[in-house]
């Protein structure tokens, strides 16, 4: 006896591992660059450059890029920009992963601290998190009837079925061009920049993802006639669409959008003039499509004239319970340390979310993690134009879940939505920002699905010492096709033999039942 099946796909976590990994290493400032004097500002990223799977872990190539914008020992140049990378390899235990499963890597600068040992030499030290997750896209069967079915008596029952339709990586491009401002000189050269990306929207319809945010950015250069430091930030808003035909219409749609790329770059107007900036932005588009479904599953089948033996096993399946987003407001006042040049002007400011925790409670998600907000500013003092703070904002949030319980599972996503940091005084400043945090939440389905049946001929003996007239009261969680199955004879027989209207019946119920022998 064949079942007819139906294959359901889904995504299915396969492994996660998260290590924190400590980089401490000297860097030599390039001959061609002049001496450190004083540093103001660092950041850096991390590039993955290889990744295999080993004897149960992910061994990860890649390395740190740093900059340092820093004050030299120039007469002229009183800024300098240093670029640099630290390598590392680092093996991430994951127990049950084999060699060809595909594994997703994230990391996250924690910390980065760069020192003078002396104005040639750096000491640069960051604490980074790497996670690995596994995710391998599985092909589940459901039985949903018999290829030959007459003779049997099928229960089949309608159950909503979570169907992932794509789970894909792609990358989405955005290039466009900055003009200086007409009261800017042209640019000599272009010491640093920094791009932000806030209030990031996205949506799926008609097979395609649309894009849509805002990116802040600052640079900072000096000018061709005087040699003046010169600053100037603007708001870039940009949009696009990432193509997956391959599913036109979805019932739940989840994204994340991670910077791959960020680069500025000088380039010359149509006089020749050094007056625009070309700006190219890459961004990993991580995207998963699901639709819901109700399927007719076969749940028993037995037969008059032989003996069917289901054989079951366990299904799980993913439910959908709830994607859901809270919006958290935060502000604080600060104050400069005491040997810190005062304020003159605030150049230019980003922010970086860090989640130090998730938990799952009575009705929701907890939160627990910082804002950390990197600031650039004009000083008063002609021999340190500009300066750097840093500003923490902690936050905890509970994105309500409704229905969440020890079955669920789920995943986040923390972006800034809008930042702004007001100077109040020389020496005090006050941050304001607001940051989204998303959920999309799912629950296990668990049940006994068919896998196969085995067939054996009736024993008769048996069947001849049943009675073949019972009197039966229904008994509580009792169905007609219980019954039915145990007395050896069908739902339609019972119904009609009692005048039934429906095969739902109360516990108490008193019915007549008639054994049936199949030919």
């Amino acid at each position: 006896m064949e079942l007819e099946r139906q294959s359901v796909r889904r995504v299915h976590e396969k492994g996660r591992a998260f290590t924190q990994i400590t980089l401490d290493d000297d860097y030599i400032v390039k001959d061609s660059k002049p001496d450190a004097v004083k540093i103001i500002h660092t950041q850096g990223n991390i590039v993955f450059e290889e990744s295999r799977v080993s004897n149960q872990a992910v061994w990860v190539t890649g390395k740190l890029e740093f900059q340092m914008l820093y004050r030299s020992d120039d007469a002229y140049n009183k800024l300098e920009v240093c670029e640099g990378a630290v390598p590392f390899q680092e093996k991430i235990i994951m127990e049950g992963i084999e060699e060809m499963d595909p594994v997703k890597l994230h990391a996250a600068v924690e910390d980065l601290s760069v020192g003078l040992i002396n104005s040639r030499k750096l000491a640069v030290r960051a604490v980074v998190d790497l996670l690995a997750v596994c995710e391998e896209n599985t092909e589940d069967e459901l039985a949903c009837g018999l290829v030959m079915g007459d003779g049997y008596e099928q229960r089949i029952e309608e159950r909503e079925i979570l169907k992932l339709l794509l789970a894909k990586k792609d990358i989405f491009r955005i290039r466009n061009e900055i003009k200086l401002s007409n009261s800017k000189p042209n640019i000599r050269r272009l010491l640093w920049y920094g791009i932000d990306v806030r209030n990031t929207e996205s949506s799926f319809s008609n097979g395609r993802i649309h894009i849509q945010g805002e990116a802040y950015i600052g640079f900072l250069y000096q000018g061709e006639e005087d040699e003046q430091i010169q600053w100037q930030e603007t708001m870039l808003p940009f949009s696009g669409e990432v193509d997956c035909e391959e599913s036109a219409v979805c019932d739940i749609f989840w994204m994340k959008l991670a910077p791959e790329m960020m680069e500025l770059e000088t380039k010359g107007d149509y006089d020749g003039e050094a007056r625009l900036l070309g700006v190219e932005m890459a961004f990993e588009v991580d995207y998963k499509l699901w639709k819901e479904e109700k399927l007719p599953v076969l749940e028993d089948v037995y037969a008059l004239d032989r003996n069917v033996i289901p054989r079951k096993e366990p299904g799980i399946f993913p439910r959908f319970l709830m994607k859901n987003v809270a919006k958290v407001r935060l502000g604080e006042q600060f104050s400069l340390e005491k040997n810190q040049e005062k304020i003159l002007q605030i150049c230019s400011c980003s922010g970086t979310i860090h989640v130090d925790k998730t938990a799952a409670v009575d009705t929701g998600v907890q939160f627990d993690g910082i804002l950390r907000v990197n600031i650039l500013y004009f000083t008063s003092d002609d021999n340190f134009p500009i300066a750097h703070m840093e500003a923490v904002l902690p936050f905890e949030q509970l994105v309500e879940v409704a229905g969440i319980g020890p079955d669920t599972w789920f995943d986040y996503d923390a972006a800034v939505d809008a930042l702004q940091v007001n100077l109040l005084d020389h020496s005090e400043y006050e941050v304001k920002a607001t940051i989204r945090l998303s959920v999309l939440a799912f629950e296990e389905d668990t049940f006994q699905k068919l896998a196969a049946l085995d067939e054996e001929p009736l024993d008769m003996e048996q069947l001849m010492a049943q009675p073949g007239l019972v009197g039966y009261v229904v008994q509580e969680n009792e169905e007609l096709w219980d019954i039915a199955r145990k007395y050896h004879t069908t739902v339609e027989e019972i119904m009609g033999t009692n005048s039934l209207k429906t095969h739902k019946v109360r516990p108490g119920t008193k019915l007549i039942i008639v054994k049936k022998v199949g030919a």
